[in-house]
């Protein structure tokens, strides 16, 4: 099921725009004060939305504009996937000379009548270009007036009625899945990002910079706000337009990659942008409120540009106690991976229960522990035998689990440590069961000011056992130095 996938380059620059483009910086110290603060203190954060607002919370009182979302807009939001769907249609239909793109009643009927089937693309389609396009139906809903479990909604209808009436052949089941569940994970991480871009009070060059930055990370929530005619106006921004905190880090340096079995000995550049979002302790009132996403850009040693996408984000959570010395709390989050360099391609959507706990151990230092067993809801895995099965991963679902811990300096990452486990049995491709390890560590060193040095230690094993072929086992180590770059 073929679509036009993001443009590798657009999407770094996204990820870069995702930082506040603001004039005031905060620093990174995260607290507390003397004595013990209340509870209610304890989220103290590198990020204060109050000091970036500068004053400007509201509008002028000659220029009272009207922006959304206030009530929704059913009509443009149709429109909207409308379009998300006839642009790839049309591409593949006039330009790519698709002969799955030529339709009629009579593919749409058959389509109707025979249901669902596994499809054959490759990992990279899959399993990064079918969510970033539910992203796009997510956020036709998401900048038009709908809360995340509505736009959730069109992001499975958007999806649906792609593989039921975008394509001539029947329409893919792990499409559909992964279209829609991916799609809600990175339509509102990209959401809340653009959100923190654009601003209402902006005028000038800056608004226009802003306008543009935006439209970059969210496309959809662009296009609402030219529709709309909200690009040139000048009111109130919205009120969750910044979240209760914000940490982003670029990490630029070189990675290498230890031979075992799937490729050889290889060293190249790499560049890593990292972004907390919000309190994981302490915003558990809505989904999101509360998400990390890392992303890895590939050197040219590798074939894809793209090397690693993971976002974690709460979709409902709880206190379980908490003291002036230690907080304890429990979210469901949602988890989409996509990792695809030289030595693993592997990745999908998953729901964690998470346990997490943070201990203040002094005034500058805290200690972060996360326990979280998980579903894996459709994943993928790179096959040896893709001659046999036509395609070159296969797809399963199945469990793991993930166990995490971390020091921080005040509300810097200094040391962070964490292993996982997944197990997966195949519904699509060489019959088998995978059980794939990662054990990843990171450590960082502040230099001066914003800047610091640090390093990053992967060892991925995959043990893989087939039914029909003989079985694999691959051990893969990867290090990486780099210069990291505080940008909040």
């Amino acid at each position: 099921m073929r679509r036009i996938g993001p443009n590798l380059a657009a999407v770094a620059i996204a990820f870069l725009l995702a930082v506040p483009l603001h004039g005031q910086s905060a620093g990174v110290a995260e607290k507390r004060l003397k004595p013990l603060p209340p509870l209610t203190d304890l989220a103290a954060t590198p990020f204060d939305a109050s000091g970036l607002q500068t004053g400007r919370t509201s509008a002028p009182d000659d220029q009272d504009a009207e922006f959304c979302c206030d009530r929704t807009h059913l009509g443009l939001t149709l429109i909207e996937i409308g379009t998300v769907m006839v642009i790839p249609w049309y591409f593949n239909r006039h330009v790519s000379d698709d002969s799955t793109a030529v339709l009629s009643l009579d593919s749409w009927e058959r389509n109707i009548r025979e249901g669902f089937e596994w499809d054959h693309d490759n990992f990279k389609t899959n399993m990064f270009a079918h969510p970033y396009h539910g992203g796009l139906y997510f956020n036709a809903g998401r900048s038009n007036g709908y809360n995340f479990w509505q736009s959730a909604a069109w992001a499975w209808g958007g999806s649906f009625m792609w593989e039921m009436f975008g394509e001539n052949n029947p329409g893919a089941i792990n499409d559909w899945i992964a279209t829609a569940v991916g799609g809600i994970a990175i339509g509102e991480m990209l959401h809340r990002a653009s959100l923190t871009v654009w601003d209402n009070n902006a005028t000038g060059t800056e608004r226009a910079l802003r306008e543009i930055g935006g439209f970059f990370l969210n496309p959809i929530g662009g296009a609402s706000r030219l529709f709309r005619g909200e690009m040139a106006k000048v009111g109130d921004n919205p009120e969750d337009r910044y979240p209760s905190k914000i940490q982003t880090h670029l990490n630029v340096g070189v990675r290498h990659v230890g031979s075992g079995g799937r490729a050889s000995t290889s060293t190249g550049g790499t560049a890593q942008f990292w972004m907390q979002y919000g309190d994981l302790y302490e915003d558990l009132d809505h989904p999101f409120d509360a998400f990390r996403v890392n992303a890895s850009i590939n050197g040219r040693n590798e074939e894809n540009g793209l090397g690693l996408l993971q976002i974690r984000g709460g979709l409902w959570g709880t206190q379980l106690s908490r003291s002036d010395r230690v907080q304890h709390t429990f979210r469901i989050e949602q988890l989409f991976n996509y990792l695809n360099n030289r030595t693993i391609e592997t990745g999908g959507s998953a729901v964690a229960a998470s346990f997490n706990s943070r201990w203040f151990l002094s005034d500058d230092w805290s200690l972060t522990t996360r326990v979280a067993p998980m579903a894996l809801l459709i994943w993928g895995v790179d096959s040896e035998y893709s001659d046999f099965t036509k395609r070159d991963y296969d797809f399963g679902t199945g469990g793991g689990l993930t166990l995490g811990t971390g020091f921080q300096h005040r509300g810097r990452s200094i040391v962070q440590a964490d292993i996982a486990t997944l197990a997966q049995r195949t519904l699509s491709g060489a019959a088998g069961t995978h059980i794939q390890s990662f054990l990843i560590t990171r450590a960082t060193v502040p230099v001066f000011g914003a800047f610091g040095i640090g390093g990053e230690y992967w060892l991925f094993i995959r043990d893989s056992n087939y039914r029909d072929f003989p079985d694999v086992y691959r051990r893969h180590p990867e290090f990486s130095g780099f210069v990291t770059w505080d940008l909040r």
